[in-house]
């Protein structure tokens, strides 16, 4: 199988990926908001990259239509870690971007 197979895909498609990778980057997207700091590509992938090092993955097989169903559906208790790890993150990012 091709590489590329693995991340191109129609909507009715079958998707690898790390559900907690796109929980971090909607978190961090809405969280950077509510504080004062740079907003820069640089600066939410800075902190994504903090909070995913922090948070185990859970990768699934899913279609793309179906993504927002998973995420929604992770348990509240992942939820809250997922929150704990972005606010840490971003935390750190404020205090020593690196730009």
């Amino acid at each position: 199988m091709q590489s590329d197979m693995l991340t191109k895909s129609n909507e009715n498609d079958f998707i690898l990926v790390n559900i907690v990778e796109e929980l971090v980057k909607k978190k961090v997207e809405e969280m950077i908001k509510t504080i004062d700091m740079c907003q820069c590509r640089k600066c939410v992938l800075n902190a994504c990259a903090i909070a995913l090092n922090s948070l185990n993955s859970r990768y699934v097989t899913t279609t793309r239509g179906a993504l927002i169903a998973e995420i929604q559906n992770m348990n509240l208790d992942y939820q809250a870690d997922v929150i704990v790890a972005v606010t840490n993150a971003l935390r750190i990012v404020k205090d020593c971007p690196l730009h």
